[in-house]
């Protein structure tokens, strides 16, 4: 499937997110202010949320392998160059074929003014589908989120330009709480399928909505590639069993969970996630191959 079918419709998603960024402009990330002069400028891009730049980082793909374009989410609050596992895949995918291009996502910021802000505007505080039933979500929270997503949606309706260069398949790449954030995103559908998704240790801090996410996860017609470390969250220990029990029946080309023997600190464990992701990968263009 190529960009313009998934991440880059920029009419499209913007249409779907039309009026719902009014307070990312306060909501940068952090890690938006990272200093990246250790890398060459050409890797160096800026994306605009309200009128603020937030870096994505592009490498392209090295040698005759072409497979398309990978979209690397850290964990909230973190560099688009990560230390550990997304600075590792970011570098490591290109030689498996895959341009890379890493985000800066969303700070995870549990209290702050940009969210007072947000509480005070009443009509920021509509509960998506997923939340209505949940009776512990405060306002607070309700906002956190919907800034998150804003915050996350604004910055992928720009993919278009930067990726169109790398034809071929689209891979979506995210980790810890951001992974959440991305399978809420997709499950309520405002944000476009990817071809492949890769989870890594996904979570939730709010109990309820951590309890939800496999069946979020669940109901995604894509295939997914589900990697958990044995370090991984409490919160994403806790529902590995349910997310495999949950995968469809036609796995491993919609769905394979795949565990760790190492943790996510040694670089051996960065080593086998990108065997497991290029081995995924390959089962997919096989059963689907680029047009």
């Amino acid at each position: 499937m190529k960009f313009s079918a998934i991440l880059v419709k920029p009419l499209t998603l913007i249409s779907l997110i039309c009026g719902a960024i009014t307070y990312t402009g306060s909501f940068i990330a952090s890690a938006s202010n990272a200093d990246y002069s250790y890398l060459p400028a050409s890797e160096v891009k800026q994306l605009q949320v309200e009128n603020q730049s937030v870096p994505a980082l592009l490498r392209p793909w090295l040698g005759h392998k072409q497979l398309g374009l990978a979209i690397i989410v850290p964990a909230l609050g973190e560099r688009a160059d990560a230390p550990g596992l997304a600075s590792y895949l970011r570098r490591e995918l290109n030689d498996a074929g895959w341009a890379t291009l890493a985000l800066t996502p969303p700070e995870p910021a549990d209290t702050s003014t940009e969210i007072n802000t947000a509480i005070e505007t009443g009509n920021q505080l509509t509960k998506q589908p997923e939340q209505a039933s949940d009776s512990q979500l405060t306002a607070e929270q309700v906002a956190k989120t919907k800034l998150q997503q804003d915050f996350m949606l604004a910055s992928m309706a720009q993919l278009d330009a930067l990726g169109k260069h790398f034809s071929g398949k689209r891979m979506l790449v995210t980790m810890g709480d951001s992974a959440n954030l991305i399978i809420e995103l997709l499950a309520s559908k405002r944000l476009p399928m990817p071809d492949l998704l890769v989870i890594v240790n996904p979570y939730s801090e709010l109990e309820s909505v951590n309890n939800a996410l496999p069946e979020k996860l669940a109901s995604l017609a894509i295939p997914v590639l589900d990697i958990q470390s044995k370090d991984g969250t409490a919160a994403s220990i806790s529902t590995q069993l349910k997310r495999r029990s949950l995968a469809p029946a036609n796995a491993p080309t919609r769905y394979s969970q795949q565990v760790l023997a190492l943790d996510l600190t040694l670089e051996m464990a960065w080593d086998n996630s990108l065997e497991l992701i290029e081995g995924f990968a390959s089962r997919i263009n096989k059963a689907y191959p680029n047009g």
